[in-house]
């Protein structure tokens, strides 16, 4: 199945809700229409008299409206007209041709077999020829000494080309406004049928189907970019399709329905479940629109200073994938896409897989179950976009950023370790190693997230290589790894300073100063540290001095004096034993805490 067959399965499974809005989504729309934004909206009555008009915010502006396969495609100033709402200069005298070509086309709508009670209001509305007056009646537009609308402009949006949409109050209980009427959308589609019916028919690649082959396909997929298209072949005297092929049919041959549908659909995916960085979408989604977990673990996560706020993602995506599981069939088939418009003409798939259901809800909880770290005594799993922040970005103003493109690209790579099973980038992992070695780079908040995104990633990449879990999630104390133990030393270093700060101080400990030349250089680094390290421990009390001595003591007699490798630059496993002694030290606070608490205070 291709993107566009997923596309076109989902809208023709989903028929029930073409052309009905939903509060806060977008509209499923028809065949043959499209959105349009408009700037005004005029409404009339059932016998085509002037009610009242307003100009539109943009906000508001988003409208579905009857479209012809070249006035959606029409460029510049071509007079090729929408069916009925469209820009002031096609709905009044002044425009010329564009005026003629509307009400041409306007006229033989109303006067057809597939006519409208609304279409029929509008047409003698036109043909009364009142609409700039209105307009300028009712402080819409405003109007030259000719009598046409001057370079006033709404919205940005200059008086001529704002496009008008139309409300027609009825008698009956169809809604007055015309984008929201299936009746109308259902009367369009039968003219434009009927004025195609004898148009040759081919076999069309999507849908298998005889039907007419689309000259034009839609744009507007992704509506950041809203003249991309995902398919094209309009450029005859350039090298679209010439080299290769003499017509553009005999490259792929569309089908004017099913490239509707299918591009309708994906608009709607998009809007409604995608995520975008840097105007790359990212969505996912069945045919049949089964509920599944959502996209936010590729943008958001837990990246607040709030301990209880950080594993919350994580454990409720891995509590509801039984859920997930039992509620879609496991030979459902899952669409993951990424859409991308590398030039404003052109919108290309960057991304592209199928899974079985039940492949994908398994590969999605097999990530957030082995690529986690421990962080305040809970399990945690980063997103995917503070994972590329952390091993491409740089501190600005208290947050971590970078470049929407580069990140786009780096999340679009962990996307596929996740769905592909693919291996972590070396890269990307040694990034990540470098930066959580200069923690001075960043704030204490950000230095913490770097260092349990580093840890979380290289203990995934190290553990997926060996094919088992090597490298576990708490403290290992019979670890003699050299790297490990002296992490294990530059953290016990920062807990001996650091209990000796009052709550005020915000100078930084000598192993955090210290760390970039200390794991380029353990010996030399370590030594450094115990000297500056004395003064500290005589201002620590007897019990902590004596806990503190110990614990380096255990880790010094772990390691082999005698090993010429001693000072050799250390491997990125160095950041566990950092990362586990830190965590220790953690835990072992809060119980002591705890301890203070129904004990009257005694420490040690």
């Amino acid at each position: 199945m291709s993107l566009l067959q997923a596309a076109l399965e989902t809208y023709n499974s989903q028929q029930m809700l073409v052309g009905v809005s939903v509060a806060g989504q977008q509209t499923l729309s028809p065949i043959s229409h499209a959105f349009q934004n408009a700037r005004i909206e005029l409404a009339l009555d059932e016998n085509g008299a002037f009610v009242n008009a307003r100009a539109l915010a943009k906000a508001e502006g988003e409208t579905i409206i009857p479209v012809t396969e070249l006035s959606l495609n029409r460029t510049g100033d071509n007079s090729v007209a929408h069916p009925l709402s469209d820009q002031l200069r096609y709905l009044a005298p002044f425009g010329g041709e564009k005026y003629a070509a509307y009400l041409r086309q306007l006229t033989a709508w109303a006067e057809s077999d597939c006519s409208h009670p609304k279409v029929r209001a509008i047409l003698q509305y036109i043909q009364g020829g009142t609409i700039l007056s209105d307009l300028a009646a009712s402080s819409v537009i405003e109007l030259g000494v000719d009598g046409t609308p001057t370079d006033g402009k709404i919205e940005g949006t200059e008086y001529a080309k704002c496009l008008v949409r139309w409300r027609v109050l009825t008698a009956d209980e169809s809604p007055s406004a015309c984008w929201e009427d299936a009746s109308l959308f259902d009367s369009f589609i039968r003219f434009y049928e009927n004025l195609r019916r004898d148009a040759p028919r081919d076999r069309c690649l999507v849908s298998g189907e005889m039907d007419i082959p689309a000259l034009f396909h839609p744009k507007g997929v992704l509506t950041k970019s809203n003249s991309a298209k995902l398919i094209s072949a309009n450029d005859s005297s350039g090298f679209t399709y010439r080299g290769r092929f003499t017509e553009a049919a005999q490259a792929a041959n569309v089908g004017y329905t099913a490239t509707q549908r299918a591009h309708a659909a994906l608009r709607w995916l998009a809007a409604n479940h995608g995520v975008d960085f840097g105007g790359r979408t990212f969505f996912w989604w069945t045919p049949q629109c089964d509920d599944l977990p959502s996209l936010n673990f590729l943008g958001y996560g837990p990246t607040s200073e709030q301990k209880a706020d950080l594993p919350n993602f994580r454990r409720e995506l891995l509590s509801s994938l039984s859920g997930y599981k039992k509620a879609i069939p496991p030979q459902e088939t899952v669409v993951i896409a990424a859409l991308d418009a590398a030039t404003t003409g052109r919108l290309s798939v960057t991304y592209y897989n199928e899974l079985r259901s039940s492949d994908f809800l398994d590969r999605l909880g097999h990530w957030y179950q082995t690529c986690v770290w421990m962080r305040y005594g809970q399990e945690w799993s980063p997103a995917l976009r503070m994972i590329a922040l952390s091993a491409f970005g740089v501190e600005r103003d208290g947050r971590l950023a970078a470049d929407d493109r580069l990140i786009r690209d780096q999340v679009q790579r962990l996307l596929s370790c996740v769905i592909d099973r693919a291996s972590i980038p070396a890269d990307m992992v040694q990034a990540l190693a470098i930066r959580a070695s200069q923690p001075q780079a960043y704030s204490p908040a950000n230095r913490d997230i770097v260092l349990s995104i580093a840890c979380a990633i290289i203990r995934k990449y190290r553990n997926d290589k060996f094919s088992k879990e090597e490298w576990t999630l708490a403290l290992d104390e019979n670890n003699c790894d050299r790297s490990y133990l002296y992490g294990r030393l530059l953290a016990v270093a920062e807990q001996v300073e650091r209990c000796t700060y009052d709550k005020q101080e915000g100078r930084e400990p000598n192993a955090i100063r210290l760390q970039s030349v200390f794991s380029q250089r353990p010996v030399y680094g370590w030594r450094v540290l115990s000297e500056k390290l004395i003064s500290y421990y005589a201002r620590l009390n007897p019990g902590l001095r004596a806990y503190y001595r110990r614990i380096t003591d255990d880790i010094i007699n772990k390691m082999d004096a005698k090993d010429r490798e001693l000072n050799k630059r250390l491997d990125d496993t160095y950041l566990f034993g950092y990362s586990h002694q830190r965590e220790a030290f953690y835990i072992r606070k809060e119980t002591v805490t705890v301890s203070d608490t129904t004990n009257g205070g005694n420490e040690e």
